[in-house]
């Protein structure tokens, strides 16, 4: 199974020692989410998120003089947000189910994920989504994933530490945006940026609190 040195630089991939730095997340099975066929329902709602802003853009510029607007018109606020917030929830969903299996990839099945949260958030000005960051607690590390692209899956890991090595806080968003939860190793820091309602880092800062202590549960 695989194994990170106690230091985090090195993976054990069953027959070597592969830098962390190198290491590259196969194909991860498919999720249940995936199964069920939800995602294709999250990526169709993703999808009319950015109609909604392309009608805003033609909106504002017979409106307001051909300038983009950095909120929506009213007409289009409501159910903007509320189909972006249904899409940021799926999305996350999905997200946490891919987290699980790339930990057993890492760690193998007796370390399992306690908790985890991703970076989800969209831009008003860019119409952008981001998610390309993911955190992990387990009872023996901390993991920093990277996700390749939005639609994506889990693919390098940029952090392989002891919790005791790690530290985490909370800071507040404003408006929809956050809270924000920052990852420290060292002089090393990673931001995991949400949407209010849908993000949830309290579990993640529990996970860590408990296994810093030696406290986390430990599967039977």
């Amino acid at each position: 199974m695989g194994q990170f040195s106690d230091d985090g630089k090195w993976w054990w991939d069953g027959q070597s020692w592969v830098a962390t730095s190198q290491v590259v997340l196969p194909q991860l099975p498919m999720t249940e989410f995936e199964q069920s066929g939800k995602l294709n329902s999250a990526r169709s709602r993703m999808s009319k998120r950015q109609g909604f802003l392309a009608a805003n853009v033609v909106v504002d510029g017979v409106v307001g003089g051909g300038g983009v607007a950095p909120l929506l018109e009213l007409p289009l606020a409501v159910p903007f947000l509320m189909l972006q917030h249904r899409a940021f929830q799926d999305y996350r969903t999905w997200t946490l189910e891919q987290l699980a299996l790339a930990t057993s990839y890492l760690l193998g099945p007796d370390e399992p994920m306690l908790a985890g949260e991703t970076t989800i958030f969209g831009s008003f000005f860019l119409g952008t989504v981001k998610r390309d960051l993911a955190v992990v607690v387990t009872a023996a590390h901390v993991l920093v994933l990277r996700i390749d692209f939005v639609d994506g899956q889990p693919r390098w890991v940029a952090l392989a530490a002891r919790p005791s090595d790690v530290t985490m806080h909370v800071r507040s968003g404003l408006l929809v945006y956050g809270p924000i939860l920052i990852v420290v190793h060292g002089s090393w820091q990673w931001v995991i940026r949400g949407y209010q309602r849908v993000f949830q880092p309290a579990p993640v800062i529990q996970a860590w609190q408990q296994a810093s202590a030696g406290t986390a549960p430990h599967p039977a």
